[in-house]
Order: C-alpha cells, then sequence, then structure tokens
C-alpha cells in the first residue's frame, strides 16, 4: 500500500507521516520547506505525491482543506481513499461529496494530538460521507488500534466540537492572559493540584497551530453562539459574586452541581483528577 500526505510539513502530518512509515511506503508534500525521517518519499508537488497513492490523508488547515481535497482527486486513481482530518466538517464535507465516483471519500477527525503515543488507544471521530459501513471499515483498517466513534453528519459534528474544543480552547486562553499578567512564577510555586493541571491546560493549548486554534473559534459558526454564551453565564455569575448575600452564589452551586450530577458522577471525576496528577508524577 502506499499512503500520501499532503501537509506533511505541519504537526498532525508530520505524525501521520511518521505512523504510517511504519505500516506502508509514504509519501509526503507541503508548500512549505520540511524534512522526513529517512524512507518517507518527499514530492514536489500535490500530484506527484498522491498520483500512485491508495490512500490520500489531506492534512491542510482548515480553509484550505476543500480546495486541496479537489485538487489531490484531480491526480488520484480510481479506488484511491481521499482522507481529511479538518476541525471543522461542513466545507469539508461538501468537498468529499463532490469527489469523483470512482474515489473513496473519508471524513475523520483525530481527537488527538501531535505528542500523543500511537501505542495508545486513540479517540477518532468519522463522519459518514456516502457509506458508513464502507467508510467506517477503512478508519478501521487504516487506525487498527483507534477507538472509532461515528457521528451522523457534518452539522452534529461542528456543533459538538464547538463545545468541546472551541469553548475549551477561548476559556484557556482568557484563564492564560489573565494568569500570565500576574507572578505566574509565584502562583505555580504556591498552587495546588487545581491551578496546576489548569495551568498545564492552558499553556499546552497554546502550541498548537495558530491555524487550528483560529478554525476552532472563529471557523466553527456553533463555537460564536456558545462563547456568547459562556460570556453570558460569566457576567451573571459575577454579579453573584458581587452582590452583598452569598445566597444566591450558593444556590447557583447547588443548581450548576445538581445539573451535572445527572450526567457524571462528581465524586469518580474527583478521584479521576488525582489519578491524572499521580500519573504526571
Amino acid at each position: 500500500m502506499e499512503v500520501a500526505i499532503v501537509g506533511a510539513g505541519g504537526k498532525m502530518g508530520s505524525w501521520f507521516a511518521n505512523y504510517f512509515s511504519q505500516r506502508a511506503q509514504v509519501s509526503a508534500y507541503d508548500v512549505k520547506k520540511f524534512k522526513m525521517p529517512e524512507g518517507i518519499r518527499v514530492a514536489g508537488s500535490i500530484s506527484a505525491c498522491v498520483k500512485n497513492a491508495d490512500f490520500v490523508l489531506v492534512c491542510v488547515p482548515v480553509n484550505a482543506t476543500p480546495k486541496i481535497i479537489k485538487e489531490c482527486a484531480k491526480s488520484t486513481k480510481a479506488g484511491t481513499v481521499i482522507a481529511e482530518i479538518s476541525s471543522v466538517k461542513q466545507k469539508t464535507f461538501r468537498a468529499l461529496l463532490k469527489v469523483r465516483k470512482d474515489l473513496r471519500p473519508l471524513c475523520i477527525h483525530p481527537m488527538f494530538g501531535p505528542g500523543a503515543n500511537e501505542k495508545k488507544q486513540a479517540k477518532i471521530l468519522l463522519v459518514p460521507v456516502r457509506s458508513e459501513q464502507a467508510e467506517l471499515k477503512i478508519a478501521n483498517e487504516m487506525f487498527e488500534s483507534a477507538r472509532i466513534t461515528v457521528l451522523p453528519d457534518a452539522k452534529t459534528h461542528d456543533k459538538s466540537i464547538a463545545i468541546v474544543l472551541g469553548l475549551t480552547y477561548f476559556a484557556n486562553l482568557v484563564f492564560g492572559k489573565v494568569a500570565s499578567a500576574n507572578n505566574l512564577s509565584l502562583l505555580k510555586e504556591i498552587s495546588g493540584t487545581t491551578f496546576g493541571l489548569q495551568s498545564l491546560l492552558a499553556e499546552s493549548i497554546l502550541t498548537d497551530e495558530p491555524d487550528l486554534i483560529v478554525a476552532l473559534i472563529k471557523e466553527n459558526p456553533f463555537a460564536r453562539k456558545y462563547i456568547k454564551e459562556y460570556l453570558k453565564v460569566a457576567s451573571a455569575t459575577e454579579k453573584l459574586v458581587s452582590a452583598r448575600s452569598s445566597k444566591g452564589l450558593k444556590a447557583d452551586l447547588r443548581k450548576n452541581k445538581s445539573r451535572l450530577q445527572k450526567h457524571q458522577d462528581l465524586q469518580q471525576s474527583y478521584r479521576r483528577l488525582y489519578e491524572i496528577v499521580e500519573n504526571l508524577k
């Protein structure tokens, strides 16, 4: 099998190039200069990269993905799988729908970053384009150790990711700005578990490519809705904090706790928190 990675110079593209190099022949392409380990062929154009490939993986910024899918489809042979890993799906999904009928589209979203250990089970989201059964089979074959979760459509994906990633990134960017504007070294020295993990998360988010962060917050149309909702709730909570009496804040905390407990055992979450801390040590 030959695998082509378009966008191999990026962090995720590089991760997938290394992943597949242990399983197949790999050709790689990127518009910018990049280096690949020995054994991976670096192509000089998209056409040269994908023309003999059985599996093409597009790992470029979200706003460029539809164009690159179209470009790859021009040069691929019949039967080739054209896959993409963008974090915002509606436009890329439509681009996959339009590829030639003799090609096999695959719309996936790896729910891990380039620092992931490939030996551990990873989660990958799949949005069926033409045939859920056929595309799920391809995903399981190409990522044999992954846990594949199927979502019904691109809208469901984007709406869910708007909270799972978009809102999470936004909240941590704000937290990071506030924390770094103060004596962060002192804060870390005196902090306990909660601040330590929160600051670790905020800092690690900023290692992602700026294009990814922008896409999650700005290019996902549902993200803006949830960010506005977040700010509205934050403002209402601030008013409770500023109120002379603590009754309103306590009642709000009890209500929020009750709502969360319907979905998750909070004591179990607390135990998992300390398990993570122990593993980090």
